[in-house]
């Protein structure tokens, strides 16, 4: 999807109807908002934490695991 930017009002922006219907959230709801090099990532709240979840397992996983991973990227001896 893509917009174009119309006004900038203060540090306010507008999210089109169905964007927002898309990230089902309705008036009041709250949106998490990351940037990420010159992105700006806008998630339900609740999709947040299940990514910042998925990313700590993923973590602690590769954390337990990293020296059978470096043993596997030697390749065979």
């Amino acid at each position: 999807m893509s917009k174009r930017i119309t006004r900038i009002e203060g540090t306010s922006v507008s999210l089109p109807p169905e964007a927002v219907d898309a990230l089902g959230v309705g008036a009041g709801g709250e949106l998490d908002i990351e940037i990420v090099g010159k992105a700006l990532i806008v998630r339900s709240v609740e999709e947040a934490q299940r990514s910042r979840e998925f990313a700590d397992i993923f973590e602690s996983v590769l954390a337990r695991r990293r020296q059978a991973y470096e043993q596997l990227a030697e390749g065979p001896n």
